[in-house]
């Protein structure tokens, strides 16, 4: 009698499981993409978009945030293309624990065999830093004080002793790269200035968990 229903205990999670494997396959991954590629659709012309557009812009962003996170609580991230697309919506977060959450599930993506999300990985830990008053290490991130298309985009401080080979290693860019590309975003107005302004604290190894 202990056996036949311990059977029943050991094949009846062993259904549940396969049952909600199924549910996050079919379902739960296929609404991940399309959340992906709403938030992505939304940002289209973003240098366009009114106050009032930014607005519900980001009240879209946390109910999107929600979604993943009770998708999450459900155990359907599962695959890589899942961890991805959770930290690709995540890095739209609006706090440190959003930016870090995405740097940790693309991470996991990393590791699941998925190494174009190393990129991922980067930009995500770069909005951490700036998020919390750090110096970023990749380089990534850029600032414009005001929205008209006449302003100047500057670089956020950078930590230097974060080694350039592990900038190309995630970024696929060292800093040199990464200040052509600021002068690209500059190329139509004079902006002499590189960095900007505000000063952040240093970045040394042991400020990223897990990272550096």
């Amino acid at each position: 009698m202990k056996l036949f229903v311990l059977l029943i205990i050991i094949f009846g999670k062993t259904f549940a499981n396969e049952n909600t494997s199924i549910v996050c396959k079919e379902n739960r991954s296929r609404e991940l993409q399309t959340i992906v590629k709403a938030s992505q659709d939304a940002r289209k012309n973003f240098e366009n978009l009114t106050q009032e557009q930014l607005n519900l812009l980001g009240k879209k962003d946390n109910e999107h945030l929600l979604r993943i996170e009770k998708i999450f609580k459900e155990g359907c991230l599962t695959s890589s293309e899942d961890f991805a697309a959770a930290a690709m919506v995540f890095q739209y977060g609006a706090t440190s624990k959003h930016f870090f959450q995405s740097f940790l599930w693309a991470k996991k993506a990393v590791e699941l065999g998925d190494t174009t999300q190393k990129r991922l990985m980067a930009l995500s830990i770069d909005r951490y830093l700036i998020s919390i008053n750090h110096k970023q290490i990749f380089a990534s991130q850029a600032f414009k004080p005001d929205r008209p298309k006449n302003s100047c985009w500057c670089l956020e401080m950078v930590e230097k002793s974060f080694p350039d080979k592990l900038r190309l290693h995630y970024m696929g860019n060292n800093l040199n790269a990464q200040i052509t590309w600021l002068k690209g975003l500059n190329k139509n107005n004079k902006c002499p200035q590189i960095y900007c302004n505000k000063k952040r604290k240093n970045s040394p190894k042991g400020t990223v968990p897990g990272f550096w």
